[in-house]
């Protein structure tokens, strides 16, 4: 393997939630005394455990960030940030997903402060670096799944972002799905005879 870069990746895999209930989201207000990105908003969401799938992680920090339960919950952003915090040599991979209120109340947290708001509420609020530009996109439900990729400049500024995004269409699979069933009929009928 002499001249090849080590395939092991240096990572930290997150997932975080858009909580939606009646036309507003809770999100959380960064503490003024995080490390990185304090005082920012930003959606509800933690480390991935190393036995954990990104689905199931999220799902677990909205309970332990809110007490709250979610449903309908679906993938709106893949995100790698690569290199993101000065003076750490991780990147970080961030899945967020988006999801509504299924019961419960939030209470408080370590985190910050947990706020309901609008989403043009939370579009005017200081957002973390990541989500600028593109929590727009991530809070229409119309569009497809965005994967980004940002590079970090030595002050853990944004300098490059790359997009892609899924096609948001209606799925292929209910069309096949109707079409074999209408088949159905027929094989039974064949069969019996």
């Amino acid at each position: 393997m002499t001249g090849k870069p080590n395939p092991v990746h240096h990572q930290i895999v997150c997932a975080n939630v858009f909580i939606r209930r009646g036309g507003r989201l809770l999100v959380l207000r960064r503490s003024a005394t995080r490390k990185y990105a304090a005082n920012v908003v930003h959606p509800v969401g933690g480390k991935v455990e190393p036995d954990e799938d990104p689905f199931t992680a999220a799902q677990r920090e909205v309970v332990e960030e809110t007490g709250l339960s979610v449903t309908n919950m679906r993938l709106e952003a893949v995100l790698l940030d690569l290199t993101p915090v000065p003076d750490e040599p991780h990147n970080w991979l961030i899945y967020h997903f988006s999801a509504d209120s299924a019961s419960g109340e939030p209470h408080q947290t370590d985190e910050g402060e947990l706020v309901w708001m609008t989403p043009a509420e939370f579009l005017r609020q200081p957002l973390h670096p990541s989500l600028q530009g593109i929590a727009e996109h991530i809070l229409d439900r119309r569009k497809g799944t965005l994967f980004i990729t940002h590079t970090y400049d030595a002050d853990g500024s944004i300098d490059g972002r790359s997009e892609k995004a899924c096609v948001s269409k209606p799925p292929l699979w209910p069309a096949v799905a109707s079409a074999a069933r209408s088949l159905l009929p027929h094989r039974r009928h064949a069969a019996t005879s």
